[in-house]
């Protein structure tokens, strides 16, 4: 390194002292750059002298100043290394100076705050220097503005700034700009960061720990009084005692509803207790929950929200100004079943409307689903059996009454010439397919139950199984019934009990055993008594009317929708007995075909589908057409490059080329390889015959 500038004078090395190096940084938009200077005494004079410097063009990229400040500083941090590594000087001090205060913010903060383009940088910038090295000076001080701020032509005249000695080097180090109490905090490139904000509210009193109403106020009120009594021994007041009173319950459940609704409206409550706001009926703001309900805070600190029947004077307070409670806080769940306990498990719909009077829970009817759902009691009181069907309810691919129940409903009084006389009926109800079968029996005899069965027997076939109750679970049967039945039962199982009828009766006291039955004997009344136009019918009209009753029990529905299609009928016992549900065969039902699209007709210009080629579809001309018996066409003759082709319909595709006011014949262009404009001149009779010889005869058609 030449040192001349700073030995003047044939001096040893010895006398120069406090070595320096001062680099200056600076950019503008469009360069950067750095130059480096080193200070000394020589023998005992201050001088200074221009050791290297590098400047560089701005990025094509249009770069903020910033940013473009920060790389003179990595270049100048990278020229002071390099400096240092090569010569072997005593340096005593380094000074980096810019004129970015940015730049110095950066520096002096921590790295990792900022963007990835700037935190490298300083990174780099930190391992070659230290922040104490780097130092602010204003911009007419920067020598290096020399080659970043110039106009016109530089400044390079070897007494100037640049190639001189700059001001700042010469002045004493105490007029040195300081960067003492400089705040060089900067956004400038500042990362983002993601501040979640969680805001915990935690009750002193844990709720879950009481699973009733009842328990909570009581225990609050509890808590009141011994605090209240606590006040009232430094008062020396006597203690109270003795059962909660009302004013006790009411003040635990006040400060019940404070706390949850400060649990979970917190920055509504603080909002709203504000007493110019109070005052001044400012309403919430959009964004919270309960902006639309118009809350207002009462005497007591309680949140209510503002009703349209708030001038109701007829009304109480808590009507027209219900409290708002949360639907997911374990106290409303507590209050709803309390409710639903007052009402004695009820309805829900008089939960609710009770709840309404007093209380404003937002989804208030899932809420009451949900809590209802849970309780014990109507689980256990609403709970249903739910055990496997019967063998002989699933008896699939038998024959119709295959398994049969048999039961009796009656007496039914008829008029035989003057008299009047009682009939019973026979019910037999097919197990599988819920069809009904009724026999009109005289008396309750064995003998006449006997004959009833074999009539059945011979109309419907032997069963498989014949289930019914034994005399104590006939509904609505006569005492005199019961009696008889209970005499025939053993007969009756002795009679028709062989190699391919079994009779079983179902045990005592399970009514629901023999429901499949039992329903169908108010089925069957119901259509009777509708039917019946008289009080005494005689006994062919009973006879006529049972049978006319047993027919419209079996053509009901037994599913709620069709099973296949909407138009078709749904399912029926008559199905399985009849084929349809009214005994007379339906008709096929066929689709009706859409008359939108134009049939195909002599001279249309078309393309043959042929699914097993792609891309060369066939294009030809329909010479004639074939009529089915409904009129439609159905098939056509298709002149083609080839020959002549048969086809049906649905494999040809009109070719939309010409209107409906050109003449087929004046259509003398050509279409490709598919050029099948036809001349009528040109057919000869070669081409005649070949299509006489495809057309049927009017037989095949």
């Amino acid at each position: 390194m030449n040192l001349s500038p700073l030995l003047q004078e044939e001096q040893p090395l010895s006398a120069v002292e406090n070595i320096q190096l001062h680099v200056f940084v600076d950019a503008s938009l469009v360069a950067f750059a750095c130059v480096a200077y080193l200070r000394a005494e020589v023998a005992g004079q201050l001088q200074c002298t221009l050791i290297c410097a590098k400047a560089k063009v701005a990025p094509l990229k249009l770069t903020s100043v910033p940013r473009l400040e920060l790389q003179a500083a990595l270049l100048g941090a990278r020229i002071m290394e390099d400096i240092c590594n090569t010569h072997t000087l005593p340096i005593a001090k380094r000074y980096m100076w810019t004129d970015s205060k940015t730049v110095m913010g950066w520096i002096n903060s921590d790295q990792r705050r900022y963007t990835q383009y700037v935190a490298f940088r300083i990174g780099e910038i930190l391992e070659k220097t230290s922040r104490a090295e780097w130092h602010w000076l204003p911009s007419d001080l920067n020598a290096s503005d020399d080659a970043t701020k110039w106009k016109g032509q530089p400044d390079l005249n070897p007494n100037g700034r640049w190639f001189g000695e700059p001001e700042l080097l010469h002045m004493d180090e105490a007029y040195w700009p300081s960067s003492q109490g400089v705040n060089y905090d900067t956004i400038e490139e500042q990362r983002p960061n993601l501040v979640i904000e969680h805001e915990v509210n935690r009750s002193v009193f844990d709720w879950e720990r009481f699973s009733k109403w009842q328990r909570l106020t009581r225990a609050i009120g509890y808590v009141g009084r011994f605090l209240g009594n606590l006040k009232a021994k430094i008062r020396r007041v006597p203690a109270t005692h003795g059962p909660l009173s009302r004013e006790e319950l009411e003040m635990a459940e006040t400060w019940i509803f404070r706390a949850i609704q400060k649990e979970v409206y917190l920055k509504e409550v603080v909002l709203l207790s504000k007493l110019d706001i109070v005052k001044k009926g400012v309403k919430l703001g959009g964004g919270s929950k309960l902006y639309r309900l118009s809350p207002f805070l009462d005497e007591k600190g309680i949140m209510r929200m503002e009703s349209r029947i708030s001038l109701a004077a007829f009304a109480s307070y808590d009507t027209r100004n219900p409290i708002i409670l949360p639907r997911n806080h374990h106290v409303t769940t507590l209050i709803v079943m309390w409710y639903h306990h007052k009402f004695l498990h009820g309805s829900r719909e008089t939960v609710i409307n009770e709840l309404r009077q007093r209380f404003h829970v937002s989804y208030l009817r899932t809420v009451v689903r949900s809590v209802t759902g849970k309780c014990a009691e109507c689980k256990i009181r609403n709970a249903v059996p739910r055990v496997p069907l019967p063998r002989a309810r699933l008896g699939a691919f038998f024959r119709p009454f295959s398994f049969t129940g048999l039961d009796y409903f009656g007496p039914i009084t008829i008029r035989v010439g003057r008299c009047n006389v009682k009939r019973w009926v026979a019910l037999f109800t097919c197990l599988s397919i819920r069809a009904v079968h009724l026999e009109v029996v005289h008396s309750l005899s064995t003998e006449s139950c006997k004959m009833a069965i074999r009539r059945f027997v011979a109309r419907r076939g032997s069963p498989s199984e014949i289930y019914s109750d034994d005399a104590t679970n006939f509904v609505g049967a006569s005492n005199e019934l019961r009696d008889e039945i209970k005499v025939m039962n053993a007969s009756l199982a002795e009679t028709f009990t062989n190699a391919t009828t079994k009779w079983m009766f179902v045990p005592p006291s399970t009514p629901h055993m023999g429901g499949a039955w039992e329903r169908m004997v108010r089925s069957v009344k119901s259509a009777f008594y509708a039917m019946s136009t008289t009080k005494l019918p005689t006994e062919e009209i009973f006879g006529t009317v049972l049978v006319e009753a047993e027919g419209i029990v079996n053509s009901r529905p037994l599913t709620f929708l069709p099973l296949d299609k909407a138009n078709q009928e749904a399912l029926t016992p008559n199905h399985f007995l009849l084929s349809s549900s009214s005994g007379v065969a339906q008709p096929p039902r066929r689709l009706v075909e859409s008359d939108s699209v134009k049939p195909v007709k002599k001279g249309d210009l078309v393309i043959i589908v042929d699914d097993g080629r792609r891309n060369g579809w066939t294009r030809g001309k329909i010479l004639e057409v074939q009529r089915g018996h409904d009129g439609r066409v159905r098939q056509a003759w298709v002149q083609t490059s080839s020959g002549v082709l048969r086809r049906p319909v649905a494999k040809l595709a009109v070719l939309e080329v010409n209107s409906g006011k050109t003449d087929p014949e004046d259509l003398d262009q050509c279409y490709g390889p598919g050029n099948v404009s036809v001349n009528k001149s040109d057919l000869t009779g070669s081409l005649t015959s070949q299509l006489q010889a495809t057309l049927p005869n009017d037989s095949d058609v």
